[in-house]
């Protein structure tokens, strides 16, 4: 018996040290990881982890998350999302009375989260209108989601930006990815979201919504993913260096499903450069899965007008090209997949919204001009986003047009 008792009495020490050597190794790991969600915090580390998994439209901005994006040293913005996940200031459903409303959606183009708030062209419009028509008058809208594609849009308008009642809808179109997107096979051959619903046509040309709801984006894995990225800036980041790996390890995998790597705020280009190109939007004969994604992408457009329509707003187009395509093509590189940064798809969606009698602005060839006479850049040399400069002339851009075409 006494025997028995020494034995316990003397494990004692050794159940002491060893908690203690835990408790140091927990101290250390914790201690490690507030020096580096401080650091990120100060060196602005992370860029588009704004954004969670969402049964309807795929994924959507995190209500009231705030943290910093940059965007490859060339800019540090403090970014805030409100509370029903809009990048923009709050906005309640109902309208003021004599108030004009104008709701844009887009990618991350539009959501612009790479310059303040006030300098994106949503709002350098929304200043312009004001500033001529007296303050209050007009309320510009911004309903862009980083990585949307028309399908998304569409979605969304239906299911929550029409709550806000707009009296305009601005759809901004970026060519350069927005009909890959909408096609199931080309968003999944080029590293897109394969949880996202998407769209077909049937036999009778008709649209059919697949993979709705979308399953699973409300597990416990995802609620704490999106619980680390709304209130810290190291999760943002380690997501963002997930999102850019080509070939993710398999130890690696499930801290990619938990932070969602595979959607971040340079989804919408960054992607489709990393798979080689079977086909392009510029090619003088489109492959089948070009053709389909082009047909897709018109059908998802008048759909989107009707619905937009049918609400009494007007509905209207926005054409952004990308920084290379403001060169002329004389002077445009050839690119390691082809020079596909052309001229083409804007004039595709040009026949097409004149066909149709939509009203749109292709600011292709302003910002063009713009450049050609030695005007300041527009983009941002590494991240391909606009800047300030890009967006005040947009807005004015689009100023001139709603004054033009759209104003009551």
């Amino acid at each position: 018996m006494s025997s028995f008792t020494v034995t316990t009495t003397s494990s004692f020490p050794m159940i002491s040290t060893l908690l203690k050597r835990l408790g140091a190794v927990f101290l250390g790991i914790g201690f490690a990881l507030v020096l580096l969600e401080i650091l990120a915090r100060v060196f602005h580390l992370g860029s588009g982890g704004f954004w969670e998994p969402n049964s309807l439209y795929g994924w959507r901005n995190i209500p009231d998350a705030t943290g910093w994006e940059s965007c490859y040293g060339e800019c540090a913005v403090y970014v805030t999302i409100n509370s029903r996940g809009l990048r923009d200031r709050e906005i309640p459903y109902e309208q003021s009375p004599g108030q004009t409303r104008i709701l844009f959606l887009g990618d991350s183009l539009t959501a612009a989260m790479q310059v303040p708030l006030e300098e994106t062209f949503v709002k350098v419009i929304e200043t312009r209108l004001n500033t001529d028509a007296g303050s209050g008058r007009w309320e510009a809208i911004n309903g862009a989601v980083n990585g949307f594609g028309t399908d998304n849009e569409l979605l969304f308008f239906r299911l929550e930006a029409s709550k806000y009642r707009p009296d305009v809808v601005i759809l901004a179109m970026y060519p350069s990815n927005d009909v890959e997107n909408n096609s199931r096979e080309l968003e999944l051959r080029y590293g897109g979201q394969e949880h996202k619903p998407y769209f077909v046509l049937n036999e009778a040309n008709q649209l059919v919504l697949m993979n709705f709801p979308v399953e699973g984006t409300d597990s416990f894995s995802v609620r704490v993913g999106t619980f680390l990225k709304k209130h810290f800036q190291l999760p943002r980041f380690v997501a963002q260096v997930l999102s850019l790996r080509s070939d993710v390890p398999d130890w690696l995998k499930p801290l990619v499903s938990l932070l969602g790597g595979g959607r971040g705020g340079q989804a919408d280009a960054g992607s489709n450069a990393q798979a080689e190109r079977q086909g392009s939007i510029c090619d003088e004969e489109y492959t089948p899965e070009i053709q389909q994604a082009w047909t897709l992408t018109k059908a998802i457009l008048k759909q989107l007008r009707a619905e937009v329509e049918a609400t009494g707003a007007r509905f209207a187009v926005a054409v952004i090209p990308t920084s290379v395509q403001l060169l002329s093509s004389q002077m445009q590189p050839v690119t390691a997949d082809g020079d596909w940064f052309c001229d083409r798809p804007h004039e595709e969606l040009s026949s097409f919204l004149d066909q149709e009698g939509v009203p749109y602005l292709d600011l292709l060839r302003p910002f063009r001009e713009h450049v050609l006479a030695g005007g300041a850049p527009l983009y941002y040399t590494r991240d391909f986003h606009m800047n300030s400069e890009g967006h005040r002339l947009a807005g004015e851009l689009l100023y001139q047009f709603v004054m033009e075409k759209l104003a009551p």
